[in-house]
């Protein structure tokens, strides 16, 4: 396993000093967001970013984004459609230029009285024009299982990737969390073997419904480790979690150790 960790838990503004936290606490990677207007948008800031990310000698296994919540490439507002196209290509051009090999896509957000086929026909047209550009840069485009009312079982998830696989790379990026509000992870990842490019961790407390730290939540890692274990995904792992509120550049160390111990030394305790 190569392990990551997601700007979404930064606890540092500069690019550079959130890769040299990453790079003492022993991470292999980094993944950075592209934000609407945001560095990564231009020439300059790709170049500076693949810059640090090397000389603290960390891979980018994946660009994501929380631009397509507003910017949803479902919707049937035209100019806001446009708007999240502009930054999938974006995000793509960010990819080749430091060497990413996905970018991180939210396919849909489906509102109230929205109509979910044509959101759908809309989110599957979207994500074949990525694809068809992603192909041509030698990226691979991954769709995330989020909060948004979108593919809420792992077959309809896979139906999805049927209607756009053959427009480029496209594959799954399976976030655990996320899957246990619409399910079990353990069956998702089973569902999606050999589709799975990604996988990011954090954990879910139904109660309370919001993110956690794993395995302080209500996954069941036992299964989720054995899963992972029979479709012998062997990729990046990925912590998409917050940072702390106090003392927050102990938060990455605190989490690879876990991903560490629940991927490595947790497999060979259970």
């Amino acid at each position: 396993m190569r392990y990551g960790f997601n700007q979404c838990g930064f606890p540092a503004d500069e690019f550079e000093h959130m890769c040299s936290i990453l790079a003492k606490a022993g991470y292999d990677g980094v993944e950075p967001n592209v934000e609407h207007g945001g560095p990564l948008t231009t020439e300059e800031g790709r170049l500076e970013a693949a810059k640090i990310a090397e000389e603290h000698d960390l891979r980018v296994p994946a660009i994501s984004t929380i631009s397509h919540w507003e910017y949803p490439l479902s919707s049937s507002d035209d100019e806001l459609r446009r708007i999240g196209l502009d930054i999938s290509r974006d995000m793509i051009d960010a990819a080749a230029m430091l060497g990413a090999e996905d970018v991180l896509i939210v396919p849909a957000v489906i509102q109230d009285g929205t109509t979910y086929d044509a959101d759908y026909e809309r989110a599957v047209e979207s994500v074949r024009e990525i694809a068809n550009y992603a192909a041509d840069r030698d990226v691979g485009v991954s769709i995330e299982n989020v909060q948004n009312n979108f593919l809420l079982s792992p077959d309809e998830f896979a139906a999805f990737l049927d209607d756009v696989e053959d427009a480029g790379p496209v594959g799954a990026y399976f976030d655990i969390a996320n899957a246990l509000r619409s399910g079990l992870p353990s069956r998702w990842l089973r569902a999606l073997d050999g589709r799975i490019s990604k996988i990011h961790v954090k954990d879910w407390l139904t109660d309370a419904h919001r993110v956690t730290y794993p395995p302080q939540g209500d996954v069941n890692w036992e299964r989720v480790l054995d899963a992972v274990d029979a479709i012998g995904y062997d990729g990046w792992i990925t912590a998409e979690v917050p940072a702390y509120q106090s003392f927050p550049e102990r938060m990455p160390v605190d989490v690879l150790e876990t991903m560490q111990f629940l991927f490595e030394d947790g497999g060979d305790q259970r």
